[in-house]
Formats: structure tokens, C-alpha cells, sequence
């Protein structure tokens, strides 16, 4: 049976982003470390925000490292869409943790 620190602790990985700033990684990953031998439910959770954070950080930066050299700005378009996908998606995991379900982002799998 799934707690109420569990499931605010696995919503935090997956939602950390909206209320600290360095929270976008930091969050699922010090969870991820402190929760990956004790606790599952927590420690699967923090482990698909973080890659799925980590996945759209670094297409982040590399499409403002093209923005300089004006390559980039043709696919903000894209970036602004993955960033909706991403908190969409990051939206369906925390009623996924409310249901006390596992939830794996899509493309990620069980990776």
C-alpha cells in the first residue's frame, strides 16, 4: 500500500520543475538517490522525471546553442511543442501516482 510521503514524494519528482527552479533536475535526481534501494514506488517514479527532464534539457541547449549561430530558431517550433508534450506528460504521471500506478514517458519505456 502506497502513503500519502510516497505519492507527494513521486509527484514532486515528476512536477519539481514548477516550484524550484533548480528543482528540474535536482529533485528527481535526490530522490532518486536517497529512494533507489528503500523504496520502488518513489525511486521508479524519480528515475522517468529525471531522464525525461535530462532528454528535454539537453535538446533545450543545443537548439539555443544552434539559435546562435541562427539555425536554431527554425526549430523552436519544435522545442515548444516537446516542452507541451513534456508537461503533458508529466500532468498524466501525477494522476498516475494519485492512482498509485507506475508510469513510464513514452519513447523512454521502462529504460
Amino acid at each position: 500500500m502506497i502513503d500519502g510521503k510516497q505519492k507527494a514524494l513521486a509527484l514532486a519528482a515528476h512536477i519539481g520543475y514548477l516550484f524550484f527552479g533548480v528543482g528540474y533536475v535536482l529533485v528527481p535526481l535526490g530522490l532518486y538517490l536517497i529512494y533507489d534501494k528503500h523504496d520502488d514506488f518513489i525511486a521508479g517514479h524519480a528515475k522517468q522525471a529525471l531522464l525525461a527532464q535530462a532528454i528535454f534539457g539537453v535538446i533545450s541547449a543545443i537548439v539555443a546553442v544552434l539559435t546562435m549561430l541562427l539555425v536554431g530558431v527554425l526549430l523552436w517550433p519544435i522545442v515548444f511543442l516537446l516542452g507541451i508534450v513534456w508537461f503533458c506528460c508529466s500532468i498524466i504521471a501525477c494522476f498516475k501516482v494519485i492512482n498509485e500506478k507506475e508510469y513510464h514517458y513514452p519513447l523512454l519505456g521502462k529504460f
